[in-house]
């Protein structure tokens, strides 16, 4: 496996169009890749029941991995498989729905078969970001692998299951095939779109699958830059109204780049304001902010004594501040009195307040100011109010 996880980033060129080739070749080529799309997928779902049956039932029936460790291997993997066996039929029943499609002679022919194509892609493109939390866990995938080489119970589950050693067979190759199958997809468009560019919905299915791309290697960037963070904080939570055990990609909502107008002391200068990452989660919000000197030298920085911030550690000597909210524990508040701030006219300034429950520390207020151009929403479907 990578020591590094893969970077979802399509970059094949699009070859010229300008000249068309005759039409036998073009249907044959035409032919081809239709087939090779349907024919790649079928073996794809059967790496997935493969995968299933072979290692992730198996494994729930032992113990040498946690519940944790499960949930980085496998994750979304479930949903996913659902997903790509719907997907397949639907493929399947749009080449049936041609029933001349090894005969067809003219590109002309094409078009009403690669646009019902293309709606299947465009369909199942929201669905496809499955497959986000999935890859953004890649990291966890490795660190559980590597236990293979210490971790004799583990080992030896894992020869059982592939004793002829095959690469090809191993858990580690399997894990890697949905990474391997998204990159696919765009390819496969793309050929098509050369082959017969004035197909309707050909290019806007395209732009969906690379968006489904871009939000998986957001996901994993996300996950790069702050999952260190993000188990920390999860691990400091405690007291009897400690809702937040763990914190899921899954679970993923928004990501933002936020000012914060008031920070502690020792956090720096209100004149200065800087950058700040709001991390919004279905049960917690997350607020993060990167230590600048970290490019320089390698400190640490306590966290002033805040409820919910969390103590720090080496992982997380990158930060000079990280706090976790329960979602239930967030008040949002409109900032029409932060009017004032000279910053940018496009910011929308608000309060973020952590209400703990009674007895647990004081209400906590953040000042902060949103750039409108720096929200992601990583579900296009979510509104970041309706949260809160």
């Amino acid at each position: 496996m990578q020591k590094s996880p893969p970077t979802l980033i399509f970059s094949a060129p699009i070859r010229s169009a300008s000249r068309s080739p005759a039409h036998p070749d073009v249907c044959q080529h035409l032919g081809k890749v239709v087939q090779e799309l349907v024919d790649t997928e079928k073996s794809y779902v059967k790496d997935l029941l493969c995968l299933f049956d072979t290692y992730l039932t198996p494994l729930q029936s032992q113990t040498f991995l946690s519940q944790d460790e499960m949930e980085a291997l496998f994750g979304s993997l479930p949903e996913m498989l659902d997903v790509q066996r719907v997907f397949l039929q639907t493929l399947e029943d749009r080449i049936q729905s041609c029933p001349n499609f090894s005969s067809l002679e003219s590109p002309g022919q094409f078009k009403n078969l690669l646009c019902s194509l293309g709606g299947s892609f465009l369909f199942y493109a929201d669905h496809f970001k499955h497959y986000g939390s999935f890859c953004a866990n890649h990291i966890k995938v490795q660190k559980v692998l590597e236990r293979a080489k210490t971790d004799r119970a583990f080992k030896e589950f894992l020869e059982a299951k592939n004793p002829t050693n095959q690469h090809s067979s191993s858990l580690e190759s399997y894990l890697i095939k949905p990474v391997q199958r998204l990159l696919k997809y765009p390819l496969l468009l793309r050929e098509l779109g050369v082959a017969l560019p004035v197909v309707p919905g050909q290019a806007v299915a395209l732009r969906a699958m690379e968006a489904v791309a871009a939000h998986v290697n957001q996901m994993q960037q996300i996950c790069e830059d702050f999952g260190a963070v993000f188990e920390q904080l999860a691990a400091e939570q405690t007291g009897p109204h400690r809702q937040v055990t763990q914190i899921s990609m899954a679970e993923l909502l928004l990501h933002s780049q936020v000012v914060w107008l008031n920070p502690l002391p020792g956090l720096g200068r209100r004149k200065n304001p800087g950058s700040r990452s709001l991390v919004l989660f279905k049960r917690a919000v997350v607020l993060v902010r990167r230590d600048s000197r970290v490019k320089r030298r390698l400190v640490g920085f306590t966290n002033p004594p805040l409820m919910g911030a969390a103590p720090r550690s080496a992982d997380l000597d990158a930060y000079s501040f990280s706090c976790l909210i329960p979602v239930s524990a967030v008040q949002v508040r409109h900032g029409d009195a932060l009017a004032g701030e000279s910053l940018d006219r496009r910011g929308c300034f608000w309060e973020l307040v952590h209400c703990p429950p009674e007895g647990e520390g004081p209400e906590t207020v953040f000042q902060l100011c949103s750039r409108l151009d720096t929200h992601t929403h990583t579900h296009t479907h979510t509104h970041t109010q309706s949260h809160f």
